[in-house]
């Protein structure tokens, strides 16, 4: 899955940040774009046949009139959609798909944002603009405003970029190492093209608790395999969260949480347990306390971190100061950055019964400690993170084989199957 000795071979040689030039030159773009882009966030309401597909159309104001931008296939657990958008005059209209043509007849359900309004992005608007929210009726749209009908090509439809509760298999072409290296070093790629997701491996099921897998940087929700297949299949649901790892990870963060306070309104579930490996530890750990404290949820009831960095890699403090472009994750990977202060500001809460893994089999001296070929040790059981583990358990494994050796998946299987606040 992943393996973070990858950055460490690339990110320094003789002390200087040394990679493709190109592969930068992608990065310095992407990041500039994004720093232009807007989100708009609502959500369609009033659906007639919740099995139906919705449909959002995105129009932007032209000199010859409204044009579409495109389609966007809205996830119908959640019922919400999260759009990018760069500056310009947008309307909002959605429809019923009832015959799944990507097409509206004029006789479907549909509705529209406002009376309708124009939804204007400049740059000084906010990044995320909210509340867009849309009612489906019977009736049609004021004339002369949108199209009599609309029909979208396949090649049109787009997605929205925060999608959960959708099925996917772990062997899917898109948890491929190649998506994991996109959204590290091209995040607005991966975000057009996978999104925000949180994947399930079945139908949703409220006689299993869910387990909630994170992955860490340049990692697939695919390096679970091994661990999902020992799981037993008739207590657990596996739940894949699956992000563009190059992004700041509170915004990872944040994401993740409100698919799952989304998902928590859908489907009432009671329990989740969360396992992390690498950097995803961070931004689980960051996602259960907006989880507590920001939704005042208390669903969340164990916690698995597996050779996390709890204090940063040193190695992203020489890149943020010498790479020609600056993946956005390493400025929260510095050791004791904001970020990570910000992670134990606050404890977790009483109620998440917390364990910590870490791996020491490895032999990386290029400007590290000791280390498990690709974190250091001392990292991995910064006394921060340990004062609130109720156990610690070491491995002789390497960062990546610590997913795939039998005495560690036994242990998380264990941890998982035993009772909250149990000895192991």
């Amino acid at each position: 899955m992943v393996r973070m000795n990858r950055i460490v071979q690339v990110l320094l040689l003789g002390g200087l940040v040394v990679l493709q030039g190109c592969m930068f030159t992608t990065l310095r773009n992407e990041l500039r774009e994004m720093k232009h882009a807007r989100v708009l966030t609502g959500r369609v309401l009033d659906q007639v046949r919740p099995e139906a597909n919705v449909v959002l159309v995105l129009y932007r104001q032209s000199p010859d009139g409204l044009k579409i931008v495109n389609g966007t296939l809205l996830d119908s657990a959640v019922g919400k959609f999260v759009v990018k958008v760069p500056i310009g005059t947008f309307y909002l209209f959605a429809f019923e798909d009832l015959d799944n043509d990507l097409a509206w007849d004029g006789t479907e359900p549909n509705g529209y944002y406002g009376m309708p309004d124009a939804v204007v992005v400049t740059d000084s608007s906010p990044a995320t603009l909210g509340g867009l929210d849309i009612r489906l009726n019977a009736s049609a749209p004021p004339p002369g405003v949108f199209p009599e009908t609309v029909s979208l090509p396949v090649e049109a439809l787009g997605s929205s970029i925060v999608r959960a509760g959708q099925i996917a298999d772990l062997d899917d072409p898109i948890f491929s190492l190649d998506y994991g290296n996109m959204g590290y070093w091209r995040p607005l790629t991966f975000i057009r093209e996978i999104g925000f997701s949180l994947f399930f491996r079945e139908p949703f099921d409220p006689g299993k608790i869910p387990v909630l897998f994170v992955h860490g940087a340049l990692g697939t929700p695919h390096g679970w395999k091994d661990i999902v297949d020992r799981l037993d299949p008739d207590r657990f649901q596996p739940w894949f969260y699956y992000y563009p790892s190059g992004l700041p990870l509170d915004k990872n963060a944040a994401a993740l949480n409100w698919m799952v306070a989304e998902l928590h309104r859908e489907l009432g579930f009671r329990k989740l347990h969360v396992v992390a490996h690498s950097m995803g530890g961070l931004v689980a750990r960051d996602f259960i306390l907006k989880n507590a404290y920001e939704s005042r949820l208390d669903v969340v009831r164990q916690f698995v971190s597996i050779s996390s960095p709890w204090n940063g890699h040193r190695l992203t403090a020489k890149g943020v100061r010498r790479a020609p472009a600056v993946v956005p994750s390493w400025y929260d990977m510095v050791p004791d950055s904001p970020f990570i202060r910000s992670l134990f500001a606050r404890h977790l809460p009483e109620f998440v019964t917390y364990d910590l893994l870490f791996s020491y089999r490895g032999d990386c001296r290029f400007f590290l400690e000791n280390n498990d070929g690709t974190v250091e040790i001392s990292s991995q059981l910064d006394m921060r993170a340990q004062r609130e583990a109720r156990r610690i358990y070491g491995f002789d494994e390497d960062h990546g084989s610590i997913l795939t050796g039998a005495e560690a998946i036994a242990q998380i299987v264990r941890l998982l199957s035993a009772p909250a606040g149990s000895p192991h």
